[in-house]
């Protein structure tokens, strides 16, 4: 018994030992957890894409993470990397502007690394012994010396107070690959950052890098940071981008111009796509006026039956990325054509088709009149402005030719970057070239070009205007705080076209998006916009003065609910009795066009009806209609 008894008492005393040693070691462990320092996460986000993956990011992590907003005020990731108890840093850095970070992150991702680069007091080896590791987001369609440039200039400055590199990335958030290239430099940072920090390092690829890269060819050149390498064995952040492109060159066919992704966003907005890069959407003033509720700004200006006008695009590609797009760059981007190409004539057949079903199931919406619905089954016009640049489209004139041969009007909008297209072009019943600033540093704030010469490419698309016979516009585009007063600027341009018309028109405001900083505020109102018309209208004349031209430029028309006002040429578009014909004869266009004799604006241009001039008690309203006021109208049109 006693035996038994001194047993049991060593097996208790053993299991006390043992829970004794548990409880110490998890504590232990716990302690030494705790105590390993933060990973600063620091992000500069625009539409919210950098923090998603910031938290992505932080969320795979076993040891803390310290998220940054670089947005925020106060906030200062260097200081605490050189100075706190943080060794690893994880920048996330959106591209925004001429290829600089987001201007409200400028302060943290630009200045505080730029100051303490050239503060003769950190020296060059201020970093070291700290890691660190870049992924930039951005549009690969940009050019090279834009795309992820924020990211790149971030790297390098690391680099120069001497932090090593761990993984660098550039990642096109409008790929269908982005996630699983994120995932690929997530596993890579994750790894590096759980090795004890040495100051030099170098990071393998394990099984499960190799399979992710394996599975996704854009990813298959390895971004290490070796800081004990020779420089032609290490490839930096700016080249990625570059290797990528090649591989994706070679492995890759021509693919579609919209993605899985993209093409849910897009039908979810109410756009019927056709084929591989073509799309058609109801216009809302084709509704209105089925209900006799007045028609849109071109049915005042030019004459233009709201409800038998068609909005389509044969590209839903764009070269611009501008603050005020009401798709919110739901659309893909591009400096060239690089797509599958789908017929012309499928395209306008399908237009056509997917048009007439909605304009089918409009018959639904209450107060539709009947008349017009019938009429609305036969397209007499088609505005090429929905969304993209129409004129990417390689067979932009075979599509033109098309939709003339159905005696289909066309108003063709371009964002004047691509010229060499607006030279080769057909004539049309009326051209757009979108003027969206006035000078080139706010060319680059407003419109985000892909082209890094965007400015010369305008001026070069507006010069070519002046060999156009046919009808051409300008088309200003007014944003308060952003394009409003270089009215000097907007004078010069418009001297270099002398189009047929300018139309100014006050920014429409399409809800919030992450992409734009853009609220009701940014829209004029309408007695401001006719208030810079008449100022621009006076400053032009004054230089066609000077110049000794004898075109002179008036306020022919003007429409109240859209917040547009048009200037015309009084020598194409005025009688001497000082009667505007700014409406067209579309039957004329059609004859001139078959002809295939050269025309010019005088054969097809018809009288403006009183009701639709500048001045006009009607204020560009159809009489014919029926005005409805909202309840809890807002007051920008009244």
């Amino acid at each position: 018994e006693i035996f038994v008894m001194m047993m049991m008492f060593g097996l208790f005393t053993l299991l006390l030992v043992v829970i004794f040693v548990v409880i110490l070691v998890t504590k232990l462990i716990k302690r030494e957890k705790d105590e390993r320092p933060e990973i600063l996460i620091v992000y500069a986000t625009v539409s919210g894409t950098s923090k998603k993956y910031a938290k992505k990011l932080a969320a795979r992590f076993s040891r803390p993470v310290k998220l940054m907003d670089a947005s925020l005020p106060n906030v200062e990731p260097w200081d605490e990397l050189l100075n706190g108890k943080a060794r690893d840093c994880v920048a996330i850095v959106s591209t925004h502007e001429g290829g600089r970070v987001p201007e409200n992150c400028r302060q943290v991702i630009e200045d505080q690394i730029d100051d303490l680069v050239h503060d003769f007091r950190v020296g060059a080896t201020a970093l070291r012994g700290r890691r660190f590791a870049v992924l930039g987001l951005g549009s690969s369609a940009y050019a090279d010396n834009r795309y992820c440039a924020a990211a790149k200039k971030l790297e390098k400055q690391l680099r120069k107070l001497g932090a090593s590199r761990i993984a660098s990335e550039k990642l096109d958030d409008q790929s269908d690959e982005s996630d699983a290239l994120f995932d690929v430099f997530a596993h890579r940072v994750i790894a590096a950052f759980a090795r004890p920090c040495k100051i030099q390092i170098h990071v393998k690829d394990d099984e499960k890098v190799k399979n992710l890269r394996s599975q996704h060819p854009s990813s298959l050149k390895r971004n290490d940071s070796i800081d004990n390498d020779s420089e032609e064995d290490l490839l930096d952040v700016e080249d990625v981008g570059t290797s990528f492109a090649k591989t994706k060159n070679k492995l890759q066919p021509v693919r579609e111009m919209v993605t899985s992704k993209q093409a849910a966003s897009l039908k979810k907005e109410g756009y019927k796509l056709i084929g591989s890069h073509s799309a058609v959407k109801m216009c809302r003033w084709t509704k209105h006026q089925l209900r006799g509720r007045g028609g849109c700004y071109k049915h005042t200006f030019y004459g233009i039956t709201s409800y038998q006008c068609m909005e389509a695009t044969p590209s839903l590609a764009c070269a611009n990325k501008c603050v005020f797009c009401w798709r919110h760059h739901k659309n893909p981007v591009g400096r060239e054509w690089r797509w599958k190409t789908d017929p012309p004539e499928f395209i306008v057949e399908q237009a056509i088709e997917k048009h007439i079903a909605m304009i089918n199931e409009a018959k639904g919406i209450p107060g539709v009149i009947e008349e017009r619905w019938h009429e609305a089954m036969t397209v007499r016009h088609c505005a090429l402005s929905l969304v993209g640049e129409p004129i990417m489209y390689p067979n932009i004139n075979q599509l033109l030719s098309e939709l003339h041969n159905r005696n289909i009007s066309t108003f063709l909008v371009t964002n004047a970057q691509f010229p060499e297209a607006i030279k080769t072009l057909v004539p049309v019943t009326q051209l757009y070239v979108s003027v969206d600033a006035p000078n080139q540093q706010d060319l680059e704030r407003i419109d985000r070009p892909l082209f890094s010469d965007a400015w010369q490419r305008l001026g070069k698309s507006l010069d070519l205007l002046r060999a156009k016979r046919q009808r051409t516009v300008a088309r200003l585009t007014i944003v308060k705080g952003y394009n409003e007063d270089d009215l000097d600027g907007y004078a010069n341009l418009l001297l270099r076209g002398i189009p047929t018309l300018v139309e100014i028109k006050g920014v429409t405001f399409c809800g919030k998006s992450d992409a734009s900083d853009l609220t009701m505020e940014s829209c004029p109102w309408h007695h401001e916009i006719v208030q810079l018309s008449d100022s621009l209208c006076h400053k032009l004349n004054h230089k066609l003065r000077t110049a000794s031209s004898s075109v002179t430029y008036g306020i022919a028309s003007s429409h109240k609910h859209s917040v547009s006002v048009v200037l015309a040429r009084h020598d194409q578009l005025c009688d001497t009795d000082g009667v505007w014909h700014t409406w067209i004869d579309y039957d004329k266009f059609h004859q001139l066009v078959r002809s295939g004799e050269p025309f010019d604006v005088h054969e097809y241009r018809a009288p403006t009806p009183a009701w639709a001039l500048h001045g006009a008690q009607e204020e560009g309203f159809d009489p014919s209609d029926t005005r409805l006021y909202k309840k809890k109208a807002n007051g920008k049109s009244r």
